[in-house]
């Protein structure tokens, strides 16, 4: 059974932090879980990945020489570099803590508690009570979940079995982020299908979440530079899909400070009467006629002309049956 790239890393972590001298790359070849290939070459391509990424964490992995003439070198991690130094944290901090681990509802909250006893040398720095009622629950125990989040770290295309509300099919993404929405995990990412955008819902997912390609290593392809993650979240279904297009819509000054409120998504620019223009990419037109035409008299489709004419036929429909 393939060992994921996370335990792997752990695995290294921990032979590195806990060895009483400079380990090998050999001897790491020999006994790390997950380096075990036949080819020298590709191993020492992993590992090299792998040091590099530890070191991007802030993990300091230090090649050391193990003898005097520099003939053989060894791998390790120095304690002293590794452990936080002692936080010396006030009251006020401890408590914010505390408080804030009380918040998160847990399966087990018991590795928090302990950590926070270490911080706190034992005595909690507040009264504990019941803030069931308070308390949110992030779903960190759903299935999937920690395949996903792995997925979308190390950028690698994924398959999966989804539930929509026709049928259930697969779906290939690439993960371009996820989120927590009002206690729901959402996976966004480009379904390979549509060669869209597309947000699944975690518990949608009937079955496991696994890697399309998990033996091909490094990433398998680059998030777009423009991807807003909030942003995408917070988009109406009428801008999202193939082939938009591009609204030019006018908002007066009694509605643009409103706008700006309610649709971050979209990013005004003001003119000379203290009002804004926004472009806005549309592929459902009727969803945007209706989206425009909430805002009242505060909103005026400029271009093209094709929306311009349905958004006045849609207002002479409504006067028609008032």
């Amino acid at each position: 059974m393939p060992v994921r790239k996370s335990e792997r890393l752990l695995n290294l972590i921990v032979m590195l932090l806990e060895t009483a001298q400079p380990v090998t790359a050999e001897q790491i070849h020999r006994t790390i879980p997950g380096y075990g290939q036949d080819s020298w070459d590709t191993f020492k391509r992993m590992f090299e990945r792998d040091k590099e990424e530890l070191r991007e964490m802030g993990i300091p992995v230090e090649l050391t020489t193990l003898d005097a003439w520099d003939t053989e070198q060894g791998y390790r991690i120095p304690k002293d570099r590794y452990y936080l130094p002692d936080l010396h944290l006030e009251p006020d901090e401890l408590a914010a803590l505390w408080l804030a681990a009380g918040l998160l509802r847990m399966s087990d909250p018991g590795p928090a508690r302990s950590a926070l006893m270490k911080l706190t040398e034992g005595t909690p720095p507040v009264t504990e009570g019941n803030l069931s009622w308070l308390t949110a629950d992030m779903g960190l125990q759903a299935p999937n979940l920690s395949t996903a989040l792995e997925s979308v770290a190390d950028r690698k295309r994924v398959t999966f079995p989804y539930r929509s509300k026709e049928t259930t099919r697969s779906r290939t993404v690439d993960p371009y982020g996820l989120t927590h929405r009002r206690g729901r995990w959402y996976l966004i990412g480009r379904d390979e299908t549509t060669d869209e955008i597309r947000s699944f819902r975690i518990d949608r997912v009937e079955g496991a979440i696994h890697l399309t390609h998990p033996s091909r290593p490094g990433p398998e392809f680059e998030i777009p530079e423009n991807f807003d993650l909030q942003g995408y979240m917070e988009r109406p279904p009428f801008v999202q899909g193939n082939l938009p297009d591009v609204a030019t819509v006018r908002f007066d000054p009694s509605t643009a400070w409103w706008v700006e409120r309610s649709s971050p998504w979209l990013r005004l620019e003001p003119d000379g009467d203290q009002g804004a223009t926004a472009s806005v990419e549309v592929t459902d037109d009727s969803g945007f006629i209706s989206w425009l035409l909430g805002f009242g008299e505060g909103a005026e489709v400029l271009e093209p002309q094709r929306l311009r004419k349905l958004a006045l036929k849609r207002l002479e429909e409504i006067c028609g049956q008032s």
